[in-house]
């Protein structure tokens, strides 16, 4: 799968936030954030949910790239670490890794790096294969 093809698996959401995707195959997906001022919290670093979202979408794509013709996922858990903050101005990277990829449900575990390398959230989330209706 070219970037091309995979950057158009994204949705509008995440695209809207920056995400930019930089590499994948069925069992992880690379991407990248920079961290703009409205992605931010009170205290001048990457708000939560932003990291959260960030991580969305990259399990939400992962597991779309291993779906059958027809098929769809959805999100049905997400839990989040938080270990470090992520300054406004840094451009986050994060890898989306397979922990488990079955008939109906995929667990993605994705690290969210800072700069310097250093793991700011582990999220791991569990995504639902959704089969058409019959």
């Amino acid at each position: 799968m070219t970037l091309d093809e995979l950057n158009a698996l994204l949705p509008d959401f995440p695209k809207s936030m920056g995400v930019t995707l930089t590499g994948g195959a069925p069992d992880f997906v690379e991407g990248t954030m920079t961290v703009l001022p409205q992605h931010g919290n009170r205290n001048g670093v990457m708000h939560g949910g932003a990291i959260m979202a960030l991580a969305d979408a990259l399990g939400g794509t992962a597991a779309a790239i291993n779906l059958e013709e027809g098929q769809n996922t959805t999100t049905l858990e997400s839990k989040t670490n938080f270990l470090r903050p992520i300054p406004i101005g840094e451009t986050a990277t994060a890898r989306c890794e397979a922990l488990h990829r079955g008939r109906r449900t995929s667990i993605w575990q994705t690290t969210v790096r800072r700069e310097d390398g250093k793991p700011a959230a582990i999220v791991i989330q569990t995504q639902m294969t959704l089969n058409p209706a019959s």
